[in-house]
């Protein structure tokens, strides 16, 4: 669907949806704190990197950009008194920052506020863009990315369309013997389905422990894991001596891959660009063309 007049009206009201609140925002606000790693990607990539006053913890691209910044701490966790000592003009969050609390006093202390819908059914990435471009006084500019993300992606869609869709199995930890695996309604799950793949965990939303008896039983064509997880395990060799994973089809192939973990689940504006990437390892034997280089679309390194 291309960005029609009703997409781009209806873009600020689903994305700016006050599931905490939402005040009426400056044109120009010359102090932006942002909660969301997909969120401050946005906010870069429409040139108000300049803008930015503080971050919270999930906020780790661009490198160069985001160490710099005052921290405000984890996005579920943040506190009022760290992102009020920034005198901030504008706070973006993610509607999934927390606690309610903290938002609650955010609002009684003035600060306007943009809550930004997040989806994990279908990454509305475009619509996140289009709200905050407005917000921060971008709006042509987020007219174009918007634009050019949904042309991106509807490319990487026809990309995978033909291809065959590998079973994958995403970890995203382990605690004692058991993985946490990606069910439905996560960026996970989100992630594969774009890429032209199939979560094999159908049964439960969310992340939940699985042990080694279910792992074995839904076994996985591949096994995926964020770039930390993967690291943190000792990589290939380490993730197949797991008991969870040995005995599966995947573990035993040593058909274990390992994407950089904001690029993959950040659902920001780099989504086609992580997409295409995520196709192109989950099918290794396609040959992918490649995407207009984008500036703001340069992955994690």
């Amino acid at each position: 669907m291309s960005l029609s007049r009703r997409f781009l009206l209806g873009t600020m009201a689903a994305a700016m949806l006050p599931r905490f609140g939402f005040a009426a925002t400056p044109a120009q606000p010359q102090r932006l704190v942002v909660a969301g790693g997909a969120l401050t990607e946005i906010v870069v990539a429409l040139g108000a990197a300049d803008r930015l006053a503080g971050v919270d913890t999930t906020s780790l691209y661009p490198d160069a950009v985001v160490k710099r910044l005052p921290q405000v701490g984890y996005l579920r966790t943040l506190g009022a008194e760290g992102i009020l000592s920034l005198s901030p003009s504008l706070v973006i969050l993610s509607d999934h920052a927390g606690p309610p609390t903290t938002i609650a006093q955010l609002r009684s202390a003035g600060v306007p506020l943009l809550v930004v819908a997040e989806s994990y059914i279908e990454p509305a990435v475009p619509k996140k863009i289009l709200a905050i471009a407005e917000a921060v006084g971008r709006a042509a500019e987020g007219k174009v990315i918007a634009a050019e993300v949904e042309a991106d992606q509807q490319a990487v869609q026809r990309m995978v369309a033909p291809l065959r869709r590998p079973r994958v199995l995403f970890v995203m930890s382990t605690s004692n013997g058991n993985i946490l695996a990606a069910g439905q309604e996560t960026a996970a799950d989100a992630m594969l389905r774009l890429a032209g793949a199939e979560n094999v965990i159908r049964d439960y939303k969310n992340f939940k422990p699985l042990n080694a008896e279910a792992a074995l039983a839904a076994d996985p064509d591949v096994i995926l894991l964020p770039g930390h997880s993967f690291e943190a395990l000792g990589g290939k060799a380490g993730v197949a001596k797991l008991p969870a994973l040995a005995s599966t089809a995947a573990g035993r192939a040593g058909r274990i891959h390992a994407m950089d973990t904001l690029y993959m689940l950040g659902l920001g504006p780099r989504i086609a660009h992580a997409t295409r990437d995520l196709a192109e390892l989950l099918h290794p034997d396609a040959a992918l063309p490649a995407l207009p280089v984008r500036p703001w679309a340069k992955p994690a390194t």
